[in-house]
């Protein structure tokens, strides 16, 4: 299946994007009989993905109100969908992929709209939130006032997913930049794409059917491949993000999985994670992060130290032996018209057109519910056939961002 010297090449099924979504799109395809590949410009998981924060969470920054909104319900089911194939009794298998943590805490501070959000979380939630003895809470939430609860939400490692989902299909990925092509076919002519491969290489790819899959991405590639009337084509919005981090020695900075709940929000997510020079580094999410994006980095990291002064009574803000830093991340998500505003979606959006499908999966969690959906859009496939890409580069594991940042 190596290109001939015309360097032309042929699929079923072409899928534009190597995040997670993208590569469950491409795993779940292959599984059904598709002449399947996929192309990545940088690296697997690069922007959303490998950012994420890892939990697998059942609702609760939905849940806060006391209510669900009827497309929420659907992130109330993905924590018994992902435990499957984390236990490998489902493909793709992700047995191998590492769980910081089983389950996340759940707390609040001494405010009103803190306690009654505390209320709402506990009505709603698919699965009750477990209150904590104060013996049995972590040191970091002894001081906590009011009800500590321990929530069924898995915490993974998201570079150890896409590792994960990129194995055990890495023959069927090529890293290349897509320059031109047309995702509308007819009698005469197929879709196609140009990619720049390593080198300068091109290749001119014909297939049946284009899936994007490539987050912000998809908003290029959409103008690029659909040529037309806009008011005809996917319109996708950007909601954007100020991420905070914390990173110092596990005895200044404990292990630490969970949200603090303000009212109607979650004030701030925390997640931990290990840095590859053995420090741990929190990653901090929520209210905090969707406020950030007015701040420049120095306000933002003094925003992130007031925050958790009033979340976690007792914890060392101040102590020199942490540092700081922040990132800024988009999320990409499909915009129900070109004249609406930013509304967040409640749900997955997978979108056939004559030209092609267009997917964004709106958090980490629906990935599965995404993949499912495009699956039953193209049914079955012809075949399996020869891994398409196994001469050609394949695109490395996204660096997680705390790794090049930074700090302070």
């Amino acid at each position: 299946m190596t290109p001939p010297p015309s360097n032309k090449m042929s699929l079923e099924t072409l899928i534009v994007g190597g995040g997670v979504a993208g590569l469950w799109v491409l795993d779940r395809l292959l599984e059904n009989g598709h002449q399947a590949g996929l192309i990545e410009a940088n690296a697997l998981g690069q922007g959303q993905s490998v950012a994420a924060q890892g939990i697998l969470h059942g609702g609760v920054k939905y849940a806060l109100s006391g209510l669900l909104a009827p497309g929420v319900r659907q992130v109330a089911r993905m924590p018994d969908v992902w435990a499957t194939h984390l236990a490998g009794e489902a493909r793709p298998d992700l047995s191998g992929v590492t769980v910081r943590s089983k389950a996340c805490h759940l707390w609040r501070t001494d405010s009103m709209k803190s306690i009654l959000g505390m209320t709402g979380a506990k009505l709603a939630l698919k699965t009750k939130p477990t209150k904590l003895a104060l013996k049995d809470r972590p040191a970091i939430l002894r001081h906590c006032p009011g009800d500590v609860a321990l929530l069924s939400e898995r915490v993974i490692e998201t570079p150890s997913l896409l590792r994960a989902l990129s194995e055990r299909n890495r023959d069927h990925l090529l890293q290349g930049r897509i320059i031109g092509g047309c995702a509308r076919g007819d009698e005469s002519t197929s879709p196609w794409v140009d990619v720049e491969v390593r080198g300068g290489e091109k290749i001119m790819l014909t297939c049946n059917l284009i899936i994007l899959c490539a987050g912000g991405g998809n908003e290029a590639l959409i103008e690029m491949l659909m040529p037309g009337d806009d008011l005809h084509r996917p319109a996708m919005q950007r909601r954007p993000l100020h991420m905070s981090m914390v990173k110092g020695p596990t005895e200044a900075l404990p292990e630490l999985n969970g949200h603090c709940v303000d009212g109607a929000a979650t004030r701030v997510t925390i997640t931990s994670s290990t840095a590859a020079d053995g420090q741990r580094v929190w990653q901090l999410g929520g209210q905090l992060s969707e406020t950030g994006c007015e701040r420049d980095p120095e306000a933002q990291t003094e925003a992130a130290r007031s925050c958790l002064r009033a979340v976690l009574p007792g914890f060392d803000v101040d102590t020199p032996r942490l540092s700081w830093s922040s990132y800024r991340i988009d999320r990409a998500e499909h915009r129900e018209s070109h004249t609406t505003g930013t509304k967040r979606p409640d749900d997955v959006t997978v979108l056939r057109t004559r030209e092609a499908i267009a997917v964004w999966p709106t958090k980490l969690v629906l990935a599965p519910r995404a993949a499912a959906m495009v699956s039953r859009l193209v049914g079955g496939g012809s075949g399996p056939s020869e891994p398409p890409f196994r001469d050609l580069p394949t695109p490395p594991i996204a660096e997680p961002p705390w790794e090049d940042a930074e700090w302070n």
